[in-house]
């Protein structure tokens, strides 16, 4: 004889009874989640002013030269890829220097 089939198999109806289970707890879950959902008052529209002004890029400071103005977008969008960039830059430059 084999293994399987001397280990005892689960009873099926005790599975069933227990996905039952946690299908009802679940029901009840959503129903939580949903009653939550509709006590809270509806979302308030963002005044459109501060939204318009975040969305605009800042002018370059005056005397900064054009070349740097791609930069200085990249460096806002990607602060941990210009970390990167700077650390690897630094470990070049003290390799070139010491």
């Amino acid at each position: 004889m084999s293994d399987s089939e001397l280990t005892p198999q689960p009873d099926p109806s005790a599975e069933t009874s227990r996905l039952d289970r946690i299908e009802a707890r679940l029901a009840a879950l959503e129903d939580r989640i949903a009653g939550a959902g509709a006590a809270l008052p509806p979302p308030r529209d963002a005044d459109p002013a501060p939204a318009a002004a975040a969305s605009t890029t800042a002018a370059p400071p005056p005397g900064s030269p054009a070349f740097l103005e791609p930069l200085t977008d990249f460096v806002r969008n990607n602060p941990v890829l210009s970390l990167i960039g700077a650390i690897v830059v630094l470990v070049v430059l003290s390799h070139l220097f010491g």
